[in-house]
């Protein structure tokens, strides 16, 4: 009886051993930044990358706050639907912050033009191969930036990571 228990506590540390290995190591050595997320939080491990889950309306309702307190916004696929509202197309095109739209085909234009959803935007000139794109929108200057980044391999996952948290830190 005791030695069940023993191996089921051994059992267990060795899993909570796993998990913690599991998670992407990212090799991203700049300065620290802070990360809203609208969608699933990604699994990395790097010190200097925190992330928040926010909401769109979060989002929507107080953008000057999002500004302050966060380096950029990442959107992730579980919420592009929603995203590309055109009742969000002010805050993606208004901010002082880049968005992050994480794996989307259709780059950022379903988010950042009226009368288009992701589910809607279905020109074949959206897919260019890229992975990620980052979006930095600056309406004084009546100006847009984007940044395309590709992902050939699945397994260079983290180093899609750290260009995409080198160029947020750039900006």
């Amino acid at each position: 009886m005791r030695l069940n228990k023993i191996l089921s506590i051994i059992s267990i540390l060795f899993l909570l051993n796993l998990s913690a290995c599991s998670k992407e190591e990212v090799k991203y050595d700049g300065e620290p930044l802070k990360i809203a997320v609208i969608g699933d939080i990604p699994e990395l491990n790097n010190k200097k990358i925190s992330f928040e889950k926010i909401s769109l309306d979060e989002l929507s309702e107080d953008t000057v706050q999002i500004s302050t307190n966060f380096d950029a916004v990442m959107i992730t696929p579980l919420m592009f639907e929603e995203a590309s509202n055109d009742r969000f197309v002010e805050v993606y095109n208004n901010s002082k912050i880049p968005y992050i739209f994480f794996d989307s085909e259709k780059r950022n234009l379903p988010f950042t033009k009226v009368g288009y959803t992701y589910e809607t935007a279905r020109w074949e000139s959206l897919e260019n191969g890229s992975h990620t794109t980052i979006y930095l929108s600056d309406k004084d200057a009546n100006r847009e930036d984007v940044w395309y980044f590709y992902l050939n391999d699945e397994k260079e996952l983290e180093v899609l990571y750290k260009e995409i948290f080198e160029k947020v830190k750039m900006l």
